[in-house]
């Protein structure tokens, strides 16, 4: 071993999935100093750029305390990972509480590089803690908490992680935190960044929202779905660009739906594709004749507003059946997924010409979970429930490289 060379031993390592290589981190600097390098990330990435068109990603429940509620299972060789991603998660929350130091720990908000918030609670509420963990690696920073953070109130208010990312490397990344409660006109937050290790009071330009679903986290901006307090509950998209230059009013920023005027079919939802927000729809239409035509439709966000990329007829298996929206695929635009309780099946369609697949053969699995097979013969989509109802999913997709957590400042 001591006989090869660190550009040897690069060639090597940089075949085996992240996995693997992650933990030879551990076996002695020389390994750790290469795998941790630049050079090694560009060659990694290099080498498996024709197998980044998937990976494994989870839809996570609202319900923090139990949060998967649906896999998608890759067995991909860039990861390397042999079980599905919320595993990693139940994994990370278990390992925090061996000792049964705290009551309860939950999920708090996802980022889009593998990182998870979770607040772990204590019998001494004093001694609750919030922390920053990536749940493959488990790798943990605890935060500092503001002394403005009531600890008994804080898995009632909504959170977000925002990262920032340059030439491949995970920089900083960003905690917030608010509360309708706080102020009964403007929304007002709590910014943790970790490159001061402090709090900071933020007054958004936003207006008090009565309600909204938890964040999506996408290159530095943080996606809430949330509704007017006024004209019906009429629902927006809150979007907060945490590491733009702008002042604070113009990094916040409010986009009504493309359809809000339209008669729609399934609760809005919004999921991550390609570094983008993605939203569908069945939308009924007016045609010349004055009759109504259903068209299922795709929009992305864009910096401009939505951008319409597809539309097709959903055909009567959509609009007939109790089909709802599970999510598009992360990685795969065309691709949708829909759950039918009552028909116990999983429908695959492209979203560029309306073809479909109906999957009715399922597996119990032996922790009780429902697993279907995949149209990739590489993958699998397990649910923890069958009797899944529209709600507002939060996507968890694994990254396409292993990062690290930046070092912190610490506050002492």
């Amino acid at each position: 071993m001591d006989s090869l060379t660190d550009d040897l031993w690069t060639m090597v390592l940089a075949r085996l999935p992240i996995k693997i290589f992650t933990c030879f981190k551990l076996v002695c600097k020389q390994w750790k100093s290469i795998v941790e390098s630049p050079f090694f990330r560009n060659l990694f990435m290099s080498l498996h750029q024709n197998l980044a068109s998937s990976s494994s990603w989870s839809l996570m429940s609202p319900y923090h305390v139990d949060p998967e509620m649906v896999d998608y299972y890759y067995q991909c060789d860039i990861w390397g990972l042999k079980r599905p991603l919320s595993s990693f998660i139940n994994s990370v929350l278990n390992d925090k509480n061996l000792n049964h130091k705290y009551v309860q720990l939950t999920v708090l908000a996802y980022s889009d590089v593998g990182l998870i918030l979770i607040y772990a609670m204590s019998k001494n509420i004093k001694k609750s803690s919030i922390y920053v963990v990536n749940v493959v690696s488990h790798e943990c920073i605890e935060l500092f908490l503001d002394p403005l953070l009531d600890r008994s109130q804080l898995c009632f208010s909504r959170w977000g992680i925002a990262t920032r990312i340059e030439n491949g490397i995970l920089l900083g990344y960003k905690v917030v935190v608010f509360n309708p409660g706080w102020s009964q006109s403007m929304l007002r937050c709590l910014i943790y960044s970790s490159e001061t290790g402090l709090w900071s009071l933020d007054d958004t330009s936003f207006f008090s929202y009565y309600y909204s679903e938890d964040s999506i986290s996408l290159n530095g901006i943080l996606h809430w779905l949330t509704r007017f307090p006024g004209g019906g509950n009429q629902e927006v998209v809150l979007s907060m660009d945490l590491y733009t230059n702008s002042t604070a009013s113009d990094r916040c920023r409010v986009s009504h739906f493309p359809d809000f005027e339209k008669t729609t079919k399934f609760k809005r939802a919004c999921t991550p594709c390609h570094g983008f927000l993605m939203y569908m729809n069945i939308v009924s239409e007016t045609k010349v004749d004055g009759s109504l035509e259903d068209k299922l439709c795709v929009w992305r966000l864009q910096s401009k507003g939505w951008q319409l990329i597809s539309e097709i007829s959903p055909g009567s298996i959509l609009t007939r059946f109790d089909y709802v929206p599970l999510t598009i695929n992360p990685f795969d635009a065309k691709t949708a997924y829909f759950w039918s309780k009552e028909q116990e099946s999983l429908l695959y369609i492209n979203l560029h010409n309306g073809e479909y697949v109906i999957y009715y053969q399922l597996e119990l699995t032996n922790d009780g979970h429902t697993m279907i097979s995949a149209h990739d013969p590489k993958a699998a989509i397990t649910l923890k429930n069958r009797y899944i109802q529209e709600a507002g999913f939060v996507p968890f997709v694994l990254p396409q490289w292993l990062y690290q957590i930046p070092n912190t400042v610490i506050r002492v």
